[in-house]
């Protein structure tokens, strides 16, 4: 299995936590709890954008080895 879809899950989950905790108990200030979700969004972003790359960086393989058999 590829890294990228459990870490991209515990960003996932990360970030709801911190949504309820603030929801909730108010943890944090506005512009701290701003921060913070800033944080995690880019993060998940980042772990997405590395997944996509990978997945296309796999199919281009396949497809140039399909070629070479051919």
């Amino acid at each position: 299995m590829n890294w990228t879809l459990p870490v991209g899950f515990v960003l996932f989950l990360v970030g709801a936590a911190l949504g309820l905790a603030q929801l909730w108990l108010c943890l944090w200030g506005p512009e701290t709890f701003f921060k913070l979700m800033t944080t995690v969004g880019v993060l998940l972003a980042i772990v997405l954008a590395w997944d996509l790359v990978l997945r296309e960086t796999r199919d281009a393989e396949k497809l140039e080895s399909r070629r070479e058999l051919d």
